[in-house]
């Protein structure tokens, strides 16, 4: 694996102090019918003793850049290792909003658009036959 993606912001649809998201914790990438591409984590049980299965939060969607640059790949189900490199809370931002990056791993073949094929020859006249030469004159 290779990175795709060395550093993603995600636009955030909750705050990810009070989910206890952290740097290292492992992301899933889902391509949405819209053609946006939302990021999720996933949550232990809150139960005693493990018990229970963990849940799935929705944090938010990748910008366009991201978008454009994974979503061949993820038409195609291409695996990706994603991972959360960095966690802003609000009250350390300057802008006082909250920040989450990403970070893509994968195989760069995954990413390339396919190509249209084109032909090696183009149509030549040279192997025509040639049309029979009417003469006028009389």
């Amino acid at each position: 694996m290779q990175p795709i993606i060395h550093k993603a912001a995600i636009a955030l649809e909750l705050n990810p102090v009070s989910v206890g998201i952290s740097p290292g914790d492992r992301a899933l990438l889902s391509l949405n019918s819209d053609t946006t591409i939302s990021v999720f984590v996933e949550r232990p049980s809150r139960l005693p003793f493990g018990l229970g299965k963990p849940r799935v939060v929705l944090v938010g969607t990748l910008g366009a850049r991201a978008t454009d640059i994974l979503s061949p790949a993820l038409e195609r189900k291409a695996d990706f290792r994603v991972r959360i490199i960095e966690v802003e809370p609000a009250h350390i931002s300057s802008t006082g909003r909250a920040s989450v990056y990403v970070s893509v791993w994968g195989n760069p073949a995954d990413i390339v658009r396919p190509k249209e094929a084109r032909a090696i020859f183009t149509r030549s006249r040279i192997n025509d036959p040639v049309p029979p030469q009417v003469s006028t004159a009389e």
